[in-house]
């Protein structure tokens, strides 16, 4: 089964009377929203090597929550800039945003757990 989660759903997803972050999401602009889901589908899938699906009824676990967690997680950790035609605003980045840029995926805990990816345990011995 294909993957067909669209914008429209991941606004269903992040509303007002179903998401504790509804505000967040809204302060995105589509271009924004839509550029976030586009990457965030690109990232798990890469990070998992496989297609997202749709979910069937009863499915425990949700590629489509997982994908939309991660499009907010993704705008948030983004850096924004402001251009105009005459000028740019630059933005400095850390050694350490530019190596996750570069060498790596950061999954959103919240994406790991409804694609049932376990937390590493810590076991004292």
């Amino acid at each position: 089964m294909a993957y067909t989660k669209t914008i429209a759903d991941a606004n269903t997803y992040f509303g007002t009377d179903n998401h504790i972050r509804a505000y967040d999401w809204s302060q995105y602009t589509t271009a924004e929203r839509t550029a976030g889901l586009a990457q965030a589908q690109r990232e798990i899938e890469t990070f998992f090597a496989r297609d997202l699906v749709d979910p069937a009824s009863g499915d425990r676990y949700r590629d489509d929550y997982a994908c939309f967690e991660q499009t907010l997680f993704i705008l948030d950790n983004t850096v924004r800039t402001r251009a105009t035609e005459t000028d740019a605003e630059l933005v400095e980045t850390s050694d350490t945003e530019q190596r996750d840029k570069y060498y790596g995926v950061t999954m959103c805990p919240m994406a790991m757990r409804y694609l049932a990816i376990p937390r590493p345990k810590i076991v004292r011995g």
